[in-house]
């Protein structure tokens, strides 16, 4: 298990063992760990890519992972695995996933139907025994992501140009959600249910553990800046769901970005 040392008692670490929820059959990026307690859950990690096409949702496969001194861990993914869904044991047509696909879409869209939305998920998911499962397709080429300890927290940078066909790249940042329940967005604080499915947000967006007293955000790298960029926040906490994180939606696949850790206090 390699690990990252950001400050004493914060690293971000690599550990394979994770493998949780829908996400269960993907590669994961890099995971926080706080005064050794791992914010996993079923979330994605740090810096994970994911290529968005017309059609198509395509995850990655970890090809490789080393560590590039005290201070660096290069990862490099294929994109090659798509969720598929099974009803009762049998794979499900292929409909059922667009459908699946224009719901969420549909319901990211609408931020108070959102809770009410995941609970007829769970009911429905539970009473027809609905699965998804990651199984490999096309692949769409491979993405390096290095991770490299900075002033403010973690320095990821992406560089997805082998990347095929016209899409967008995805990069997530997911902790687990039953811990990281609070976000702010400038003045305005959101607990709990309060925080939506995927939802763009402004840069100054803050997703916080009260529990745990930490906070992450992203800023610039040394690019300069998130423009061109979008970011969105979220949080899913459901039967085969757990997790809370932060995305850049970016039309060119090669980036860079700051994961910023915060201090933070229940109740604050």
């Amino acid at each position: 298990m390699l690990e990252l040392v950001i400050e004493e008692g914060l690293s971000l670490v690599h550990d394979p063992r994770v493998q949780e929820g829908k996400t269960a059959g993907m590669a994961k990026g890099l995971f926080v760990c706080c005064r050794g307690r791992l914010c996993a859950g079923e979330s994605a990690g740090l810096g994970l890519p994911v290529w968005k096409t017309r059609h198509e949702t395509v995850f990655p496969s970890l090809i490789s992972v080393k560590s590039r001194g005290q201070g660096a861990i290069e990862m490099v993914f294929e994109l090659d695995r798509t969720l598929v869904w099974h009803i009762a044991g049998e794979r499900a047509p292929a409909w059922f996933g667009r459908a699946a696909s224009h719901l969420v879409n549909a319901y990211m869209k609408k931020t108070f139907l959102q809770q009410c939305l995941l609970a007829l998920r769970s009911m429905v998911f539970s009473l027809f025994k609905v699965q998804s499962t990651m199984v490999p397709c096309t692949d769409k080429g491979h993405c390096r992501v290095t991770y490299e300890k900075s002033r403010q927290g973690v320095h990821v940078s992406i560089d997805g140009s082998s990347l095929q066909g016209q899409g967008s790249l995805i990069v997530l940042n997911e902790l687990d959600g039953r811990s990281f329940n609070r976000l702010r967005v400038g003045e305005v604080v959101l607990q709990e249910e309060q925080i939506p499915g995927w939802h763009p947000v402004t840069s100054d967006a803050v997703l916080e553990s009260p529990s745990i007293g930490l906070g992450i955000s992203l800023g610039p790298g040394e690019e300069g800046d998130l423009c061109g960029y979008s970011v969105f926040c979220g949080r899913e906490v459901a039967r085969g769901l757990d997790w809370a994180g932060l995305a850049l939606l970016c039309a060119q696949p090669v980036l860079g970005y700051e994961v910023r850790f915060h201090s933070c206090a229940a109740g604050s």
